[in-house]
């Protein structure tokens, strides 16, 4: 599982993105530094975040609206309204969410936009 958070401003421009993985995590076939999260090619678990069933999960994320610094006071906001999209995917065979190939090898299980303001 992959949650995926993304902020953009009213006009596109992507200000905030990130991803945390949910599933068991080790080498690849227990050599070397390069992280595997597919259940085969595993020989060794490094870290487990996969979530249970049934668990439940708070995440928090800190997302700073675009602004405009001067002598290291904001003295003007460059957004006051965003979209917040968030998608939680499952990938069976690991990977990026955005390199694959929906319905195939990756699953979109929840999807949910939400417009943020501030004044």
């Amino acid at each position: 599982m992959v949650l995926e958070v993304t902020a953009k401003t009213k006009d596109g421009k992507e200000v905030f993105a990130e991803q945390r993985i949910y599933m068991p995590q080790s080498s690849a076939y227990g050599r070397g530094d390069k992280m595997v999260y597919s259940p085969f090619r595993k020989s060794g678990m490094l870290a487990d975040t996969s979530l249970q069933p049934g668990q439940t999960k708070v995440e928090s994320f800190s997302i700073k609206f675009p602004f405009e610094e001067k002598d290291g006071k904001i003295i003007e906001m460059k957004a006051k309204e965003m979209n917040v999209e968030v998608k939680l995917w499952y990938l069976p065979y690991g990977g990026d969410p955005k390199k694959g190939i929906p319905e195939k090898n990756q699953f979109l299980f929840f999807e949910e936009t939400k417009t943020v303001t501030v004044e």
